[in-house]
């Protein structure tokens, strides 16, 4: 069996190549929320350049109905916002749009909420989309590489069960916290435009200027993104979590667990304090003994063995061993022990 050090090194190499792909998905998401910013600011000028009085509009006169050319022009933008929105969005959103489509009276203001809103579904719902590939590619690779450490650094194995893409769906939309990462998402998505309602009556009531309303909703706009971001790397450390524990299990060999906190560069008091504390798999308490502890929390574990002979124990307890050369890469006992099963 292969030394301490290179069980650590090696739980560590996993776990940091998954936060990696969360790393990633959130430089995309912030130029995703960007792209949102931009529109939403031109949807804000165009606003204000058609109904300003010395660059400033009352929240009374935002409020007046749109003419009857005025609501022929905006239908045009809602039978777009209809058409991306079968695609794309929740249907209960489409039934909003639809309704807004046959109504005879529209104001201003409702207009501008509808052309915002529509973004910000948009926006959420690419992100609940790509949210789900990227924890399902998360957790698929984080049990199948757990199952492979472990035998390679025994360089021997008993069978494991593959996990397909129903049940991996299943694992990663189960609750944790009273809740999973989708009702995050559409949460936290009402707040926002709950919010952005807000802003946009206060600048009108206060009379605010164009830039000054943009500026306010772009920085509401970035307070989302940062909460966001924080949701992805936090579920990105749950299923991260899930998988290798799974894989412990899946193993057939791991009955124990050691916490590492090594991973994240500004280690929390309660990570510290965990660090090295070895615990039996029927322990485990997700946020107590087993991570995350905490929001962005980065540590990991690694399978611990002690001193006990594995090798005796497989070879009494389980017939169904085979050898794992200390040499093959990962991807060569993939092809070899997942992909043609």
């Amino acid at each position: 069996m292969k030394p301490e050090k290179y069980w650590q090194k090696r739980a560590e190499q996993v776990a940091a190549a998954q936060h990696d792909k969360a790393d990633k998905y959130v430089e995309d998401l912030f130029r995703e929320y960007n792209n949102a910013i931009n529109s939403i600011q031109r949807d804000i000028e165009v606003f204000y350049h058609r109904f300003a009085v010395n660059n400033e509009i009352s929240f009374s006169e935002a409020r007046k109905i749109l003419t009857n050319s005025e609501l022929d022009e905006f239908r045009i933008s809602l039978e777009d916002f209809i058409s991306k929105a079968k695609d794309n969005v929740d249907g209960q959103w489409t039934k909003t749009l639809n309704n807004a489509y046959y109504k005879s009276r529209i104001s201003r203001f409702e207009a501008l909420q509808i052309q915002i809103r529509q973004q910000i579904e948009m926006l959420t719902y690419n992100q609940n989309s790509n949210m789900e590939d990227l924890l399902s590619d998360v957790y698929s690779n984080t049990y199948y590489q757990t199952i492979f450490e472990v035998q390679n650094g025994l360089e021997f194995a008993i069978t494991f069960a593959k996990v397909d893409e129903k049940a991996v769906k299943r694992i990663i939309n189960k609750p944790w916290i009273d809740s999973n990462f989708s009702s995050r998402i559409w949460n936290n998505k009402e707040k926002l435009l709950r919010e952005l309602e807000t802003n946009l009556s206060q600048a009108f009531i206060r009379g605010d200027s164009i830039d000054r309303t943009a500026q306010t909703i772009s920085n509401r706009m970035y307070v989302s993104y940062s909460n966001a971001a924080r949701l992805v790397r936090t579920e990105t450390a749950h299923i991260v979590g899930e998988a290798t524990f799974d894989g412990y299990r899946g193993s057939g060999v791991v009955k124990s667990y050691q916490f590492l906190a090594t991973l994240d560069s500004r280690t929390s008091h309660i990570c510290q304090s965990m660090d090295g504390k070895v615990f039996k798999l029927s322990e485990k308490e997700e946020g107590v003994n087993y991570p995350p502890l905490h929001v962005n929390c980065r540590s990991t574990t690694v399978a611990y063995f002690g001193d006990e002979e594995i090798s005796a124990r497989i070879a009494r307890d389980d017939k169904g061993t085979y050898e794992v050369p200390s040499n093959m890469t990962y991807q060569q006992w993939k092809r070899k022990y997942v992909d043609s099963r």
